[in-house]
C-alpha cells in the first residue's frame, strides 16, 4: 500500500471502473426518471453494458501476447474516450432518449474491460511473491472507491444525464492520469 508504482495502477483501474459505476449507482435515476423506462426496463442499461463487457474481455484475451500490455491499455483507453466524447455529445445535442443516452456505455465497459487484465498484471508484478496480499489490497481499494462514488459523487451527478456522462468522462480522465503515471514511475524504475 506504500508503492506508488501499485497505486497508480490501481488507481487506473478503480477509476476506469467507476466511470460504468456510475451509471450502476445511478440507474434507478437515470433510467426511470431521464428515460422514462419502467422499472422491469433494467435490461436497457444492463444488457448493453454487459455485451461490452463481454466483447472487450474477448478482445484482450485475443490480443494477450500480441500486444504489450501497455499498448492494449492504451487501446482501451482510445475506446473509452470516445465513448465519453459521444456521450458528452449527445447529452449537450439531444433530449435524454432511448436508445442515444445508452449507446456510448458499451463502448466504455468495451474499452474499460480491455484495459482491466493488463493493469491488474501491471499492479501485481511488483509483488511476485505476494500475489495475493496484492490482489487483496487492491480489491479494498477499488471497494474503498466503490463505495465514496455511491455515497458521495453517484448522488452528486445523477441529476442530469449530462452531468452523468460529465462524470464518466472526469472518473475516465482520472483512470488516464493514473495510468500515464503508473507508466512513468516504471520507466523510471527499470533504468
Amino acid at each position: 500500500m506504500t508503492s506508488p508504482v501499485f497505486l497508480a495502477a490501481c488507481g487506473g483501474l478503480a477509476f476506469n471502473f467507476a466511470g460504468f459505476f456510475l451509471y450502476i449507482m445511478s440507474a434507478p435515476v437515470f433510467l426511470m426518471r431521464h428515460l422514462g423506462v419502467p422499472e422491469t426496463g433494467f435490461l436497457w442499461l444492463f444488457g448493453p453494458a454487459m455485451l461490452g463487457l463481454l466483447a472487450g474481455s474477448w478482445l484482450s484475451g485475443r490480443l494477450a501476447g500480441k500486444l504489450s500490455p501497455s499498448r492494449t491499455i492504451l487501446r482501451g483507453y482510445l475506446l473509452m474516450a470516445i465513448a465519453a466524447a459521444c456521450n458528452l455529445a449527445l447529452n449537450l445535442a439531444l433530449p435524454p432518449s432511448l436508445p442515444w443516452s445508452i449507446l456510448p456505455i458499451p463502448l466504455y465497459t468495451l474499452g474499460m474491460s480491455l484495459t482491466m487484465p493488463s493493469l491488474t498484471l501491471l499492479a501485481l508484478d511488483p509483488f511476485p511473491q505476494q500475489r495475493g496480499l496484492a490482489a487483496s489490497c487492491q480489491m479494498f481499494l477499488q471497494s474503498l472507491n466503490n463505495s465514496l462514488l455511491a455515497g458521495i459523487i453517484a448522488p452528486a451527478a445523477w441529476g442530469s444525464t449530462l452531468s452523468l456522462s460529465i462524470g464518466m468522462a472526469c472518473l475516465m480522465l482520472t483512470g488516464a492520469a493514473c495510468s500515464w503515471l503508473h507508466h512513468r514511475l516504471s520507466a523510471g524504475r527499470r533504468v
